[in-house]
């Protein structure tokens, strides 16, 4: 039996998230953040807006779930939580994407009464010393990984088995040097043998908060000794509790000062697998545009449906089902900085994306 496919506009639906950036103010200045690039001002979404965009999305079925986080850190934005109830009354599955700077509050209390699809901390830097790239103010990394910590234990207890947690970690196990030259040196997981002695740290303490057994910690133990540092791994350390890692990426060159090569062919799951809503209402295709560059409607001067049917689009998600790049920032987003690696980097992504997605993002259960 085929199973007919389902559209929205251009877009095949539904989609595994879209997301919704509530602000892109963020009171951490991290050095691997593009965010000391962006040249769009700091604001915030307008909640009738973010009603009318949570409303067409639960009313067509357009995603498995919304993500709040494009920029910026969600939870800031004065009307986060009404915003949250808006969502939970629609039956919209929620992701939080949040730096985890305000769960040891007053945010981390209020949160114990909303029931979140899934909760991604950008714990990023996961020992003292790399904290110092997030650039955080008064904030220690003691009192931030104890608020984490304590955040986690609460709202594990009360909503465990429901919610799906994730603890993100950076990993430099490749360097970007042409990145390094306007941030400095940026090294926080830089080696198989430091991804695995911090995911047994931090797995320790999340297994003491839920209580696992001894002989289950070791059996675990043992099959974090064998991640490997060059994946993107996705690691489920409890059901429904993971670890996972990503490479420093540069944002589609946005650090770069030397002459970018277009690319002349490349993939892409933006519009494939999602797309996103910043906080003025522009429609971009992807979550790593930072900057709004590929921005393709207004939600303030148009539907997300008369949006997503725009003759644009179209042409746009018809090239990358050829693997052919029609916008310009795409263009550079997926270009290379040397005429070798124009040559070679299509191919590769191509390859890497569609047929080797399954050794590079390695999904490791180690608790049974």
């Amino acid at each position: 039996m085929t199973i007919k496919k389902k559209y929205y506009g251009n877009v095949e639906i539904p989609l595994q998230r879209v997301h919704i950036e509530l602000t892109n103010s963020c009171g951490f200045q991290c050095a691997f953040c593009p965010k000391s690039v962006m040249k769009r001002p700091f604001g915030f979404m307008e909640t009738d807006l973010s009603k009318q965009i949570i409303t067409e999305i639960a009313r067509y079925g357009l995603c498995e779930k919304v993500t709040f986080h494009v920029m910026g850190e969600p939870t800031v934005h004065p009307d986060f939580f009404e915003i949250l109830q808006y969502a939970q009354n629609e039956k919209v599955n929620v992701g939080l994407t949040t730096n985890g700077a305000g769960l040891g509050g007053e945010i981390g209390k209020c949160l114990l009464d909303y029931d979140l699809h899934q909760v991604d901390i950008s714990l990023q830097t996961p020992d003292e010393k790399s904290f110092a790239l997030r650039r955080a103010g008064a904030l220690t990394f003691d009192d931030y990984m104890k608020g984490i910590l304590g955040f986690f234990s609460s709202y594990y207890s009360a909503k465990g088995g429901r919610t799906n947690f994730k603890f993100r970690f950076l990993n430099t196990r490749f360097r970007n040097k042409e990145m390094e030259k306007r941030t400095g040196p940026v090294r926080v997981i830089s080696s198989t043998k430091q991804l695995r002695s911090t995911f047994r740290y931090w797995a320790k303490m999340i297994y003491d908060i839920i209580g696992v057994e001894e002989k289950k910690r070791e059996k675990a133990m043992r099959k974090i000794d064998q991640l490997q540092s060059y994946r993107w791994n996705v690691v489920e350390i409890y059901p429904q509790v993971f670890f996972e890692t990503y490479m420093l990426y540069d944002w589609g060159h946005a650090f770069a000062d030397e002459r970018i090569h277009d690319a002349w062919a490349g993939y892409c799951f933006g519009m494939r697998d999602h797309f996103s809503v910043l906080y003025n209402g522009d429609v971009v295709l992807c979550c790593m545009d930072f900057d709004g560059h590929t921005a393709i409607g207004n939600l303030h001067n148009a539907s997300l449906r008369q949006v997503l049917s725009s003759e644009e689009l179209g042409i746009i998600i018809d090239g990358f089902k050829k693997y052919r790049i029609v916008h310009p920032y795409c263009k550079r987003c997926l270009g290379s900085r040397t005429v070798t690696s124009w040559l070679t980097k299509p191919v590769a992504s191509v390859i890497a994306l569609k047929m080797l997605k399954s050794f590079f993002h390695k999904h490791t259960r180690v608790y049974n």
